[in-house]
């Protein structure tokens, strides 16, 4: 993918974040925000307070599908467990990408540009002032994925990958303003990804190849550390990454169109890839629905059950 003008795109981009939107009406400053429960409002506890950090029921990978519903799904056991569909007043719009945060906010990029932020107990909404560049730009369109800055740390960065091929950067969660890390090298370079990262303080991205390939990523510059080829894994129409218990999970809808042999239907199959032994398993195929996001905190476990 060729990358003309990338540094007169980047360079308005890191300054402004693009002015192309306007901000989302109805944000936290202007009302309630849209599906908040009585009480504390979003992001808080039933009694008002701020959300722990790693609580139980956020150490799941969450996903989320074509149809706008969000799901837990449980490793260990296989499961998806549906929580409900989102009803955040988008004004239509659809998610595309998603990361999670360590008190199980879900950070939701939808297809117009915008991120908002859902409370993945609740389902409570809630627009961010995130403004996207112009829909030509850079970071228009990205995935993303939150990393803790050190290994066994709490505090966390959230990394956006872009999806013209420009590589990393990162966003910040309290100014919402963007920062370019750098391209990715090797024969990644120019590629699109999604992006999932761990509590021990690394950066991987699920990267469009036919096959695929996980690679791990620098994020202090966007360099290609390690890649891994998945074979017979293929993007499709739809795909997501999430990593948990030191293995990685893919999602992907492959109808014919994205390198790989069409699926009967059946939404998005499940593949495992376990560093351990190397193995690549389609643990769970066709589970019934198309995932078109997922994300996990960086509370999840790191290694699996000894």
């Amino acid at each position: 993918m060729q990358r003309l003008g990338l540094a007169l795109f980047v360079l308005p981009l890191l300054t402004a974040c693009g002015s192309s939107k306007s901000e989302p009406a109805g944000g936290p400053d202007d009302a309630p925000p849209f599906g908040a429960p009585d009480g504390g409002g979003f992001g808080t506890s039933p009694d008002g307070g701020k959300l722990a950090e790693c609580a139980e029921e956020t150490k799941d990978i969450f996903v989320i599908s074509e149809e706008n519903t969000l799901y837990s799904f449980h490793p260990p056991t296989l499961v998806f467990k549906a929580i409900g569909q989102l009803k955040c007043d988008t004004g239509g719009s659809r998610p595309t990408s998603m990361a999670v945060d360590r008190t199980g906010i879900a950070w939701v990029r939808h297809d117009d540009g915008t991120i908002w932020r859902v409370d993945t107990r609740t389902l409570a909404c809630e627009a961010t002032r995130f403004v996207p560049p112009l829909e030509t730009d850079p970071f228009y369109k990205f995935g993303m994925g939150f990393s803790t800055s050190s290994k066994g740390g709490s505090n966390e960065q959230l990394f956006l990958s872009d999806s013209l091929g420009a590589g990393l950067a990162k966003l910040d969660t309290d100014s919402l303003k963007l920062t370019y890390v750098g391209q990715y090298t090797g024969a990644l370079s120019g590629k699109r990804s999604e992006l999932t990262g761990t509590g021990d303080g690394k950066l991987y991205g699920f990267f469009v190849a036919a096959p695929a390939q996980i690679a791990e990523i620098s994020k202090g510059t966007g360099e290609i550390i390690e890649t891994k080829e998945l074979p017979g894994v293929y993007t499709g129409s739809a795909w997501a990454f999430s990593f948990y218990g030191g293995d990685f999970y893919v999602y992907t809808a492959s109808e014919g169109n994205g390198g790989g042999p069409p699926r009967a239907g059946g939404g998005s199959d499940v593949t495992r890839y376990r560093p351990s032994d190397g193995s690549v398993t389609v643990v769970k195929p066709k589970v019934g629905f198309k995932i078109v996001g997922a994300g996990v905190s960086t509370c999840a476990p790191t290694e699996g059950p000894h």
